[in-house]
């Protein structure tokens, strides 16, 4: 499988646009390679939704809601995490979580899989 540069993500929303994210509802959505890094997320709701290499490094995920979402080779490099739900959602391959996020979202229903874990 080919995967882009980690530096490589479609610019879909300005600097502008990423503020005014809070709130957003994405479902049944498949969002690759998605530049989120530094977005107010704050209240999102994902449901249905795949994220598959999107960038959310530094992204404001307070209180955001993931319901039967896949997020695959996401990268979370200093997002917040606090009072979000994860419910019926799979992390496959997270880059940049911390030990506490990571208890944090598999409180909140998430499943976490270890880097690689598609390929045993």
């Amino acid at each position: 499988m080919h995967r882009p540069p980690s530096d490589t993500f479609e610019p879909v929303f300005t600097s502008e646009e990423k503020k005014a994210l809070r709130g957003e509802i994405f479902m049944n959505r498949e969002l690759v390679g998605v530049d989120f890094s530094g977005a107010d997320l704050r209240d999102a709701r994902f449901e249905r939704t795949i994220l598959d290499r999107c960038n959310l490094m530094g992204a404001d995920l307070r209180g955001a809601t993931f319901i039967s979402c896949e997020l695959r080779d996401v990268i979370f490099v200093d997002a917040l995490f606090e009072d979000g739900r994860f419910d019926g959602t799979t992390i496959v391959d997270a880059v940049g979580l911390t030990d506490a996020s990571r208890v944090l979202i598999e409180r909140a229903g998430g499943a976490l899989q270890p880097i690689h874990a598609s390929l045993r």
